[in-house]
């Protein structure tokens, strides 16, 4: 049950963006005021994601950023807090950017440092000074805990993987040296995964192996 007293992981993810949008300069401000932030379920081996130009806040207006910070990729608050603005960097950063440099220097303007693209191992040092006392200083949430571990259905371990944002949209380096692809990539379930690299947003296919969908790893 609810008190007045429940602090919620979407109260804390919210709390953490309020953080970083108000000791942010006011062009990375304007980019996080209209976003649409969330706290869901994800799936095994995300721990957030960014989807650009999902959120319609006005016809006047184009589409906003669509946030979310993944439940079933919890570690604990300080991983909650660096995912966060994790996801908020490739907000301010915009679509392309993927995990390079201009959205390094964006998380870092944000207030997070030493910045991974995956299996980051967050710790309090990684923040700057006044974005980890402000969040320090947090409730901690304590609405409950997600009851998952890194498994598929199949019961085999999933690895952390790489928020899907911006991974070989613009070719060259953006994979990493030699990649050069413009192509979406998308894996099923299996460990490891059967990968495929499709031309367009979407691939409504299903693996004959593990029989779940593929889902979009590079957007």
């Amino acid at each position: 049950m609810f008190t007045p007293s429940t602090v919620t992981h979407e109260q804390f993810v919210r709390a953490v963006a309020d953080i970083v949008a108000s000791a942010a300069n006011a062009e990375d401000a304007a980019k996080l005021a209209s976003i649409k932030l969330v706290f869901g379920a994800g799936e095994a081996g995300l721990r957030g994601v960014t989807y650009y130009s999902k959120w319609q806040n006005s016809a006047e207006v184009p589409a906003a950023p669509f946030v979310e910070v993944c439940a079933f990729g919890e570690e604990n608050t300080c991983q909650l807090a660096g995912t966060t603005i994790h996801e908020l960097g490739h907000v301010v950063a915009g679509f392309g950017a993927g995990h390079g440099k201009q959205w390094k220097d964006a998380c870092k303007r944000l207030g997070l440092r030493h910045c991974h693209a995956a299996g980051h191992q967050y710790r309090w040092a990684d923040f700057t000074p006044g974005v980890r006392l402000a969040v320090s200083a947090l409730r901690k949430p304590n609405d409950g805990a997600p009851v998952a571990v890194l498994t598929n259905r199949f019961g085999r371990t999933v690895a952390f993987k790489p928020c899907p944002a911006g991974f070989g949209t613009r070719g060259g380096t953006s994979r990493g040296a030699g990649s050069g692809s413009r192509l979406r990539l998308f894996e099923c379930a299996c460990v490891p995964p059967v990968k495929a690299r499709v031309a367009r947003n979407t691939f409504s296919a299903t693996c004959n192996c593990c029989h779940s969908s593929f889902h979009v790893v590079a957007r």
